[in-house]
């Protein structure tokens, strides 16, 4: 998270754990929603220019940039400064609710604990969010929610036992994950059928979300997957 006009006794708090841990899941993130060629030749071109500078948050940004537009395999729907700006200029992170009879997916702001008034808190907060998944099985193209709310319709699953969605592979994404009733119902299913169908690390990421989600009473509904 970029943190500006502090004082110096506060640049330690500048560096504990919770930074070093949102800036390794940045990188894997941004590493994930490109490839890990253009990451590296990124970085190689950052570290080389300002190997014996300062540099800013700005500058390793350009570079990547720089490394995107000179190939067009990658497009993404906003500048990489734009895209990661909304990431590191706010604190947190969201929770993506997809409703698979709809397909509509939306983001708000993730709290540890309920809060009363999230008003005071939340303001506009919106994040650019790349959406790796999976539906049946099998791997998607990637897509990207940039709006409070989306409509996805490859994301509807059918009344087929064997027809479910998972959002976020391999938990790259820096965001936690709930689905509608029917969304959670179908994964229910698959896990008491076949448990094997679904990867290890997503029923790990399932059972994960389920147990942060519960706690909060906007997500009481939720049934923790066996």
């Amino acid at each position: 998270m970029k943190l500006e006009n502090f004082k110096t006794s506060e640049i330690q708090e500048l560096f504990d754990i919770f930074t070093y841990s949102k800036g390794a899941s940045m990188a894997r993130m941004l590493s994930c929603f490109l490839n890990e060629h253009l990451f590296v030749s990124a970085l190689k071109s950052y570290l080389k220019t300002f190997s014996y500078s300062n540099a800013e948050q700005d500058d390793l940004w350009r570079h990547f940039q720089m490394a995107i537009d000179d190939q067009s395999t990658i497009i993404l729907p906003a500048t990489i400064k734009n895209i990661m700006d909304s990431w590191t200029h706010q604190s947190g992170f969201p929770v993506i609710t997809l409703n698979v009879s709809t397909g509509v997916m939306k983001q708000e702001p993730f709290y540890l604990e309920n809060i009363k008034n999230r008003t005071l808190l939340t303001s506009n907060e919106t994040w650019i969010v790349p959406i790796l998944w999976i539906k049946n099985g099998t791997t998607q193209p990637l897509v990207w929610l940039d709006q409070s709310s989306k409509v996805f319709p490859e994301m509807q699953v059918s009344d087929s036992d064997h027809d479910w969605v998972i959002l976020n592979l391999n938990m790259t994404g820096y965001y936690r994950v709930n689905y509608d009733k029917l969304g959670w119902k179908k994964l229910n299913q698959q896990l008491e059928k076949d448990p094997k169908a679904i990867p290890v690390i997503h029923r790990l990421q399932l059972i994960d979300d389920a147990f942060s989600l519960s706690n909060l009473q906007d997500f009481g509904h939720l049934k923790v997957p066996n």
